[in-house]
């Protein structure tokens, strides 16, 4: 709690001030509107200073006046709420079959969203891609791009995060190498651009509001176009010394149990070609790979078999890693970890279970379809509200 007795620590008061306001917004953030005796109970701020304070953030245009409240006794009490037009986010989500993007405000509410679909394979120059759907998307939202502060990428492969580039993937060959900060920055204004991992910001949104919230150790298994993988230790994402933790399509495993088997990798295992072929093997069509595993989990009677194999891919490539990581869940995601629910994931536990493993929980995702562009806005809007609520009025030019 930031209090006026910190005067008495070493600081200049403009240091202190910021550290009132920060706290405030955040409270503000974190409770909704309240009203100006209810800050005064939190901070220890006295009524002259709290006063003072609201001023400048109304003034500096971080809250608002946002309606009354009755009290028991006297006139009502105005509120004051956060401005969710205080800053503005982007979280991209690249694919081979599209590019999505979402603009939310400050409190975290998306305002607008815009995919373009694209060819897999098809050649294009990123730059100008991503400065269309930034277009587009802020354009509905009414805003300039100049307006957003944060912007975070999501790619399907291996990326440098501190550099910001797009390191190596084969869903997206073309945007290899590509520099997404300096791309952007002529229309932004900055290179407040983060680039990561598609699957690292599933896990991240996962973890924040799908099946692992309050979890400590974590495994998301990604099976989708490709395979991969997110973790998340002592609550927090883990990228690894190059950034590569999750990239687990390369592993070697035995494709069934027995003698004599040539092991495969868990990407030809397990992508949707792969799977696009086990379907067809066992009579589906294979046209909609999620769809048709679907409703196979709805027909074991016809279909155990199919199921069977797929359970144990899924088993195979988990159990090395459950063995070295010990987590207290692992979380099946993407369309095929959603399409076969829970009955999928406690076949995996079940084959899991027979090996001499201590077996975490095993659960299918919680989050939707469009996880990499949430999770791209919930770190964006992680950067962005800690940069702007530290810098606080004084960043906005008052005195």
């Amino acid at each position: 709690m930031v209090v006026e007795t910190m005067q008495a620590l070493s600081g200049s008061p403009r240091l202190l001030r910021n550290l009132n306001e920060k706290a405030v917004l955040q409270h503000l953030l974190a409770q909704g509107a309240l009203t100006r005796a209810e800050l005064e109970a939190f901070t220890g701020l006295s009524k002259a200073a709290m006063s003072d304070l609201l001023k400048r953030l109304e003034k500096a245009a971080f809250i608002r006046r946002e309606g009354e409240k009755a009290g028991a006794y006297g006139p009502k009490a105005g509120l004051w709420a956060l401005d969710p037009r205080a800053g503005f986010v982007a979280g991209v989500a690249v694919s081979a079959h599209s590019i999505e993007v979402a603009i939310a405000d400050l409190s975290g509410a998306v305002v607008a969203e815009f995919a373009q679909p694209r060819r897999p394979g098809e050649k294009q120059w990123a730059g100008d891609a991503l400065h269309a759907v930034l277009g587009r998307a802020t354009q509905a939202a009414g805003l300039d791009v100049s307006a957003l502060d944060q912007v975070v990428v999501g790619l399907p492969g291996i990326v440098d995060a501190e550099a910001g580039h797009f390191r190596k993937g084969q869903q997206i060959p073309d945007w290899q190498g590509f520099d997404v900060p300096a791309a952007l920055i002529d229309v932004l204004g900055h290179k407040r651009v983060l680039v990561e991992n598609d699957v690292n910001l599933v896990t991240i949104e996962e973890a924040t509001r799908g099946a692992g919230i309050g979890v400590g150790a974590m495994i998301l298994l990604w099976i989708d176009e490709g395979i991969g993988g997110g973790l998340v230790m002592g609550g927090r994402l883990v990228r690894g010394s190059t950034g590569s933790v999750g990239e687990i399509g390369g592993a070697l495993i035995p494709d069934w149990p027995g003698g004599g088997v040539t092991p495969a990798t868990a990407e030809a295992l397990l992508s949707s070609q792969a799977l696009t072929t086990l379907l067809r093997q066992f009579g589906c069509p294979g046209a909609d790979v999620a769809a048709e595993i679907e409703m196979v989990m709805r027909d074991l009677d016809t279909y155990g078999d199919l199921v069977e194999v797929l359970a144990y891919r899924i088993a195979a490539v988990l159990s090395g890693i459950i063995g070295m990581l010990d987590p207290d869940m692992v979380v099946l995601a993407g369309k095929v970890g959603i399409a076969g629910g829970t009955a999928l994931a406690q076949r995996v536990k079940a084959i899991l279970s027979t090996l001499p493993l201590a077996i975490p929980k095993i659960v299918p995702s919680m989050v939707g379809r469009h996880a990499v562009r949430a999770g791209a806005i919930e770190l964006a809007l992680e950067q962005s509200r800690e940069r702007v609520f530290t810098g606080g009025s004084a960043a906005r030019g008052l005195p």
